[in-house]
């Protein structure tokens, strides 16, 4: 949908953070797109707005106000992403944690408890064969391996192409 925040994944893998339609198109060259709402950065900035949800372009403004688990989507100038995730925050910090990394364009992705989750997936003892996903932060109250099995919730997986 138009103006809503959306990140999209392109043929050659590349993910971007933009408003749908700000000069982003859905293109038979993209191939996956995910949107939520309204972008919180916007040209290196918190987008105004974010401590009301005036005309609730974020939800109701009770759940944008109050503080719990929040992760965000974002990329910096030169393409790359930022993941911000962490307890206790509302809406105008989590836009605050991403332009303080460095983000130029972000979404929130995930609120609440038990919705918030981010796992890393290492080999496990010295480079053999078996994996172990760790969970990013140690409050994370989902398992590490939440998206090994059907789930009811939306995901996604990111992986790094040998070269």
């Amino acid at each position: 949908m138009d103006g809503l925040a959306t990140a999209v994944v392109d043929k050659a893998g590349r993910l971007s953070v933009c408003a749908l339609g700000a000069g982003v198109a859905l293109t038979p060259h993209v191939v996956a797109a995910r949107q939520n709402l309204h972008l919180i950065v916007d040209g290196g900035r918190s987008v105004p707005g974010l401590g009301t949800d005036a005309g609730g372009r974020w939800g109701t403004a009770r759940n944008q106000t109050q503080f719990t688990w929040r992760s965000a989507l974002g990329t910096d100038r030169a393409g790359n992403l930022l993941y911000v995730a962490g307890n206790g925050l509302d809406l105008v910090h989590l836009a605050q944690a991403l332009t303080a990394v460095g983000a130029v364009q972000g979404m929130e992705l995930d609120m609440h408890r038990g919705m918030v989750s981010f796992a890393s997936w290492a080999p496990a003892g010295g480079g053999g064969a078996t994996v172990a996903p760790t969970e990013l932060l140690p409050d994370m109250t989902r398992g590490a391996d939440r998206y090994l099995a059907a789930d009811q919730r939306d995901f996604s997986y990111l992986t790094v192409r040998g070269g």
